[in-house]
């Protein structure tokens, strides 16, 4: 699939240092280039990252409540089937899953950069959903 993080998703994720990009990377089983294209390695988490919520689901956390419901209504209810939400879809039914998949990652993966990045790619990670879906 074709991908473009936009340029408003894009800007905060510019800032970030490299080894913390690769550090995603590789929890994402995303294979860094010798030379990175930080945007372009961010495009393919963002990619890796929807196919990791459909087989665990994604870390929520109640800080994350206002980013859920701010969403576009057919992006959420994208991100809520991938959360594997077979009714209606609302922020706090994907916040509910998403905090159990936390508790998860906080006993498992402490360290997690999925948990650290997911709210700074959650529009994007919403809109891939809804256009894969």
């Amino acid at each position: 699939m074709d991908f473009a993080l936009t340029p408003e998703e894009w800007e905060p994720l510019s800032h970030v240092p490299e080894l913390d990009l690769i550090a995603l990377a590789v929890e994402l089983d995303v294979v860094a280039p010798a030379r990175v294209d930080p945007r372009s390695l961010f495009e393919q988490c963002v990619l890796a990252l929807v196919d990791k919520a459909k087989a665990e689901g994604l870390p929520f956390s109640k800080y994350d409540a206002a980013d859920l419901a701010a969403l576009p209504p057919d992006d959420l209810t994208a991100l809520g089937r991938l959360q594997g939400i077979q009714g209606a879809v609302t922020a706090d039914a994907v916040l509910k899953v998403g905090k159990r998949v936390f508790k998860l990652y906080s006993r498992q993966r402490p360290e997690s950069q999925v948990a650290l990045f997911l709210p700074m790619l959650l529009t994007a990670v919403a809109r891939v959903a809804r256009l894969t879906s």
